[in-house]
C-alpha cells in the first residue's frame, strides 16, 4: 500500500469532485470539508489555507482541510474556521488519520505555533485516543441544541416550553408571510447589514463581508428565509443544507431586536424546521451556544425541545509544550477581565 501526503496552499490545486468523493465517503464528512465551503474561506477571508491530503496511487483518500488563524501575536492551524473540521478517510482510516497527523507538525512553522479540530460529528470521539496519542487534548467550550426531525410538527411544539409555544400562537395571529429569498449579491448585501447589527448587540465579531457574498456560489445549500408581517421586512435568518449528515444548520441571524414583538425568531424557526420536515433532513441544528443552562442564549435555545449536544475541539502545542503556554495565557486573561 502506497499512500502519499501532501499540503495544498489553495483549494484549487486539487479536483473538486475528488475532494468531494472523500467527503461523500468519509462517514464523519460534513458540508464544512466541502470543496465549495473552503473555496468560499479561501476566497472570502484572508485566512491562509494549508489543507492536508492524502492519496492512494494518485486518487484522494484523506484529507484534513486546514487555515492559518492569529492567535494573538502568533498563528494556529484551525480545521476549520468558519465552520467545523477535523480529519476525515474514505478508505484504510488507521492508516490514513496516522498520516495525516503526522503531517501536521511538519507545516508548522514560523509563527504557528498551535493545532486545532473544531469538529461537528460527535462521532469523532472514535479517534480521541489517536489525538491524544499525537499530544492533543480535547476541550468541549461549546454545544449545540438539536432537534430530531423523525416526528411530526405537532409532536415538536408539544416539546417545546410553554414560552414557545405561546409565542408561535401569537406570532401565527399575526398577518405574515415567510419566504425563501434567493441568493444574490443584493440580498446577501442586505441580510448582512441586519446580520451585523445582530453581533453587534452581542458583542461578537461579525464574519467579513466578503465571505457572505461567497456563499451565493454555495446557493444549493443555503436556504435564505425572510419574514414580512403586514408588508413589512421583519428579519431572515440564513441556513446551511448539511446534506451529508442529513441536517439543516441555523447559521446566521438577520433579526433585529426592534423586530422581537413581531415573535420573528419563533416564525423564522419554524418555517426552517418544517422546510427540514418536508424534505426530509433528519436534524434541525440551533448551532453554537455556550455549555452553561444559566446563559440566556442556551436557555432560548433549549426552550424549542432540542437536546444539547456537546461540539468537541481538539488541540495541541507545535511543539507539544507550546500548548501549555497558550493556557496559561487564556488564563490569565480569565482572571483580568
Amino acid at each position: 500500500m502506497s499512500l502519499d501526503v501532501s499540503v495544498l496552499s489553495s483549494i484549487e490545486q486539487t479536483n473538486r469532485n475528488q475532494w468531494n468523493h472523500v467527503v461523500e465517503n468519509a462517514p464523519l464528512g460534513s458540508l464544512y470539508h466541502r470543496y465549495e465551503w473552503l473555496q468560499a474561506i479561501e476566497s472570502g477571508t484572508e485566512k491562509e489555507p494549508k489543507h492536508l491530503l492524502v492519496e492512494k496511487k494518485g486518487n484522494p483518500v484523506g484529507i484534513l482541510p486546514n487555515v492559518v488563524n492569529p492567535v494573538g501575536p502568533v498563528h494556529r492551524l484551525e480545521s476549520v474556521m468558519p465552520g467545523f473540521g477535523g480529519p476525515l478517510a474514505s478508505t484504510d482510516e488507521k492508516e490514513v488519520i496516522e498520516l495525516l497527523l503526522r503531517a501536521v507538525p511538519e507545516i508548522c512553522d514560523g509563527t504557528l505555533f498551535f493545532s486545532r479540530f473544531q469538529t461537528l460529528d460527535p462521532g469523532y470521539i472514535r479517534y480521541h485516543e489517536h489525538f491524544r496519542q499525537h499530544g492533543y487534548v480535547l476541550d468541549v467550550n461549546a454545544c449545540r441544541f438539536v432537534i430530531d426531525l423523525s416526528v411530526d410538527w405537532e409532536t415538536l411544539l408539544k416539546n417545546m416550553s410553554r414560552t414557545r409555544r405561546r409565542n408561535l400562537k401569537r406570532g401565527n395571529d399575526q398577518t405574515y408571510t415567510v419566504t425563501e429569498t434567493p441568493l444574490t449579491a443584493n440580498t446577501l448585501s442586505s441580510f448582512y447589514v441586519d446580520h451585523t447589527a445582530v453581533m453587534e448587540r452581542s458583542e461578537i465579531p461579525a464574519l467579513p463581508r466578503s465571505f457572505i457574498l461567497e456563499l451565493e456560489n454555495l446557493d444549493d445549500r443555503m436556504r435564505l428565509f425572510s419574514l414580512q408581517v403586514d408588508g413589512e421586512e421583519s428579519g431572515s435568518i440564513l441556513c446551511h443544507l448539511n446534506d451529508e449528515q442529513s441536517t439543516i444548520h441555523y447559521a446566521y441571524s438577520g433579526i433585529r431586536s426592534e423586530w422581537f414583538d413581531n415573535y420573528a425568531s419563533e416564525l423564522l424557526h419554524e418555517h426552517a424546521i418544517r422546510y427540514g420536515l418536508e424534505n426530509g433532513y433528519e436534524i434541525y441544528d440551533l448551532r453554537r451556544t455556550s455549555p452553561d443552562f444559566r446563559d440566556g442564549l442556551f436557555q432560548f435555545k433549549s426552550q424549542f425541545g432540542g437536546k444539547a449536544v456537546p461540539l468537541m475541539t481538539w488541540e495541541r502545542g507545535c511543539p507539544k509544550p507550546a500548548r501549555n503556554v497558550l493556557q496559561v495565557g487564556r488564563t490569565v486573561l480569565t482572571r483580568f477581565r
